[in-house]
């Protein structure tokens, strides 16, 4: 090795693989530094026909054997060094040293990308095990910078290496607290600075990694902290003060709305969109150099036979080009809005989008599932805004549950709800609004009582107190009205404070420029001129001329209208207005809407998947033994147990991947979710297999799933034909090793593209594997689905669907009337139905529903110095009872 007796060198790194470690030998750490040395030499040589793929899987499979042999030393002398290397750090060091200059230079694209998965794995590793090693920043330096690499393969095997590390969130705040804010940063400028030119590019992999980098950014925001988001961005570089104190989040959404409406929008004030510059630092070079990759391999795609099927897939292709970066981006728009800072809900990860319907809670509606009938209630109306999205709008009895919250201190509660049901390419959600401040129930009461009593007197306004309205005075009614509406608001919303330890109805401080010599001048003056004003009230008190009656004050009522609570909220979001007219449309009622918004609401909203397990026990070759195993060793149970969490198949409201829920197909599963991806495992051992039809159902559903994980504990290798399948494309095999390690062999078929993070001879402890194994499986079924043609990610179905039912069904009336049908939806709604409905509803709208006939007009609003109105929504309650998802 020292004399680069290269054929021998080549021979050595191309057949002594991985496997030497996983026979674990007596004494084979004393070998790992000449494994490391031969790999070195191999890499560093120009030797054409090199194995380099070869050599750098054999130094990948090395990253985790340092920390587990912490006495482990490196016996071997290095080229150009006079001592010998000794002590752990040393060799892990030179390991990762070696590993950071290939991921940077290293001219095979393969070997580049095994690469970027081992340093990865590094990283991962030196998280978990908590070591604080500092060169995990150097690591993470190659992986941003690759993300913006010529080569588009290695640049999207960077970017998943960045998705991995979301799991290990709070072990990055651990090892350096702005670590995940500065991942973050680094994501939006390498969008801004790669968008010009992929947004024009007729080549797929440019747009490809946009879109990946969009979803990774989504996945980081979705794991950070929404108080994170909110903080200044860390750029020290930064000459415009202005721009440095903005938010993270605020840059987020600048690169989100550039890659929507085309990066031109900021090329006239580049200070708007994060640079490579600004998040320059002494700990992130954006500028470190890359070599090229001289070998790149062929992309695999699917060839039609006939020349029509062509001709679709290449016109639905150049289509799918134009409009993948803008669709990506208002996905990720509408993911934030919907669901940063409160995912998951209550229902669990699993319950991602809302379960409910026009037809739940709706008085008018006595089916339980969603039919025609519920376009003849007169209390709903369904509309489409700026051609992307639809909203119903339904007007619901207030839930019993606030309305016993009223006390003498607290506002009156409408008998009325507004229920808004929004379905976009990101999901379906509804929230429920409320006249947050209405008539005081006390001043209601005190009010009346008085009115009972001088409603035919007179009183002069002599500026005393009459003695028949002193004695009619609560101390309620002479507490501030507008105090307790701010009071009632700063506790309600404190999201409206623009000091969160000032309330609203403190005293404001200081205008900028005043002191307190010119603020006691300005009170002496109010303070004369309302003397002056009494004196001058006091004088003509007593002059018949100004005698007046006493007026009565307006009593609330209840509006009758059915629609009246959404023609309000309507109007207060501007959706009445003459100039929303081009943005915001009615939907013609009929059956095919219906059918169509059953069929949208049955898409899914998030990227699912379904991956097989299997258990193999020692000397099992066939089919039937390895599908009779109904529990495994504990070692393979932890694997299966860290895959996701046990979920009950009876209950379960997420995605199914096919099992049943009436036991035939076992009853739980291993389940994973975030709040972009679900993934469902098909267990080998969870399912039955007491008879001939149990085994063949569960090869039916192992076998059709394109990815398998299978855990050997035989001593010979697993064969691809063991399994009959035309299915599984990508198998994923784990051999235990005597160390507790784990050797992993990936066989997939040639027209599968590379994905990571493990490799075909990856070796991994015990506290990864669960975790890269689960990556791996989710990236192998998103490589799988990438050869599909015309294959549709769950946002751009969800798309397809919207535009197709505004294409069909939007209305296109007059400014008249839209104003009629927004007035009264369904005009025509027959009276003989309402007999029954009073009588049913009569306990929970008793002044709204119960003189519903008698008139179909609304009354004003309540005076303003009583009564102050605003809008408050929340997320409606997803109740499982109430669907059938």
């Amino acid at each position: 090795m020292i004399m680069h007796e290269w054929d021998v060198l080549n021979v050595l790194a191309k057949h002594c693989s991985p496997r030497f470690f996983l026979i674990g030998l007596p004494g084979f750490t004393m070998m790992v530094g000449d494994f490391i040395t031969v790999a070195t030499q191999v890499l560093n040589s120009d030797v054409v026909d090199a194995p380099r793929y070869e050599a750098q899987i054999l130094l990948g499979s090395l990253v985790c054997f340092p920390n587990l042999y912490q006495q482990m030393s490196l016996l071997q002398p290095v080229t150009g060094a006079a001592d010998i290397i000794t002590g752990n750090e040393d060799i892990k060091d030179y390991l990762i040293n070696i590993l950071i200059k290939n991921a940077r230079n290293e001219t095979c694209e393969t070997a580049r990308c095994i690469a970027m998965c081992s340093l990865g794995i590094w990283i991962s590793e030196e998280l978990v095990q908590c070591t604080n090693h500092t060169q995990v920043q150097d690591a993470l330096n190659v992986l941003g910078v690759t993300l913006k690499f010529s080569n588009k393969v290695v640049a999207e095997v960077a970017c998943d290496m960045l998705k991995l590390l979301v799991i290990h969130m709070e072990l990055l705040e651990k090892y350096e607290s702005q670590l995940p804010k500065k991942i973050a940063e680094i994501l939006v400028a390498t969008i801004a600075f790669l968008l010009p030119s992929a947004e024009h590019s007729s080549v797929d992999a440019d747009k490809r990694l946009i879109v990946s980098l969009l979803l990774c950014l989504l996945d980081w925001c979705m794991a950070m902290s929404v108080e994170a988001l909110l903080e200044p961005i860390s750029a020290t570089l930064m000459e415009d003060q202005m721009a440095r104190k903005a938010p993270l989040l605020d840059y987020v959404y600048r690169v989100l709305h550039s890659c929507v409406y085309g990066s031109h929008l900021f090329t006239q004030q580049s200070q708007y969109l994060l640079t490579l510059a600004d998040v320059s630092s002494t700990e992130y070079d954006p500028f470190l150099t890359l070599g090229n990759v001289k070998n790149s391999e062929a992309a695999h795609s699917y060839v039609p036979k006939d020349f029509g099927s062509l001709l679709t897939i290449t016109e639905s292709k150049k289509k799918r080009n134009l409009d993948w970066i803008p669709l990506t981006a208002r996905m990720v728009m509408a993911h934030l809005i919907n669901h940063l800072g409160h995912y998951p809900l209550s229902g669990g990860p699993a319950v991602l989008h809302s379960l409910i319907s026009e037809n739940h809670d709706n008085p008018y509606i006595e089916s339980s599932d969603l039919s025609a009938e519920v376009f003849k209630s007169p209390n709903l109306q369904l509309f489409v805004l700026n051609d992307s999205t639809l909203i119903s709008y339904l007007q619901i009895p207030t839930e019993a549950v606030f309305r016993e919250k009223i006390s003498n201190s607290e506002p009156n509660i409408p008998a009325s709800d507004v229920r808004i049901i929004v379905r976009d390419i990101s999901g379906k959600y509804s929230w429920d609004g409320q006249i947050l401040h209405g008539p005081f129930s006390n001043q209601l009461t005190a009010v009346k009582n008085c009115n009972t009593f001088y409603s035919n007197t007179t009183f002069i306004a002599d500026g005393q107190s009459d003695p028949l309205i002193s004695n009619c005075i609560s101390p309620e009614m002479e507490h501030d009205d507008l105090d307790h509406l701010l009071e009632n608001l700063s506790n309600s919303s404190p999201e409206c404070l623009p000091h969160p330890q000032l309330g609203l109805s403190e005293p404001a401080p200081l205008p900028i420029g005043m002191n307190h010599d010119q603020e006691r001048n300005i009170i002496d003056a109010i303070t004369r001129q309302n003397n002056r004003e009494e004196e001058y009230i006091h004088k003509w008190s007593r002059d018949l001329c100004m005698s007046v009656t006493s007026q009565k004050e307006s009593v609330h009522h209840e509006p009758r209208a059915q629609f009246y609570y959404c023609r309000l909220f309507l109007n207060d979001m501007g959706m009445n207005s003459w100039e929303r007219r081009n943005s915001f449309h009615l939907l013609k009622k009929n059956s095919k809407l219906l059918r169509e918004l059953k069929n949208l609401d049955s898409r899914q909203c998030r990227e699912t998947h379904k991956i097989a397990v299997f258990y193999i026990m020692e000397g099992q070759e066939d089919k039937y033994s390895i599908l009779s195993n109904t529990g495994g060793s504990q070692a393979y149970e932890n694997l299966v147990s860290g895959l996701g969490w046990e979920i009950d198949l009876s209950t379960h409201c997420g995605f199914m991947g096919g099992l049943q829920r009436n036991g035939s197909t076992g009853q739980t599963a291993p389940y994973y979710a975030t709040s972009t991806v679900e993934v469902i495992f098909h267990v080998s051992t969870r399912m039955p297999s007491d008879s001939d039809d149990s085994l063949t159902k569960k090869l039916r559903h192992l076998g059709n799933d394109e990815v398998h994980i299978i855990w050997s504990e035989h001593t010979r290798d697993y064969r691809r034909g063991i399994i009959p399948t035309d299915f599984g494309d990508v198998l994923i095999i784990i051999y235990p090793m005597k160390n507790c390690m784990f050797y992993i062999q990936i066989l997939k078929k040639p027209e599968v593209p590379f994905f990571g993070p493990l490799f075909d001879g990856a070796i991994v402890n015990e506290k990864l594997l669960p975790s890269l194994v689960r990556a791996t499986g989710i990236n192998a079924s998103r490589a799988v689905k990438s050869l599909i043609p015309l294959y549709q990610s769950f946002y751009e179905e969800r798309a397809q669907y919207v535009e197709a039912i505004v294409q069909q069904h939007k209305e296109i009336m007059t400014f008249e009337d839209f104003a009629a049908q927004v007035f009264s939806p369904s005009p025509s709604y027959s009276l003989s139905n309402m007999g029954s409905l009073n009588g049913n509803l009569s306990t929970e709208m008793p002044s709204a529903v119960g003189t519903i006939l008698a008139d179909q007009t609304s009354p004003p609003l309540p005076h303003a110095t009583k009564t102050n109105v605003s809008g408050k929504l929340r997320r409606s309650a997803s109740s499982l009872s109430k669907s059938s998802n």
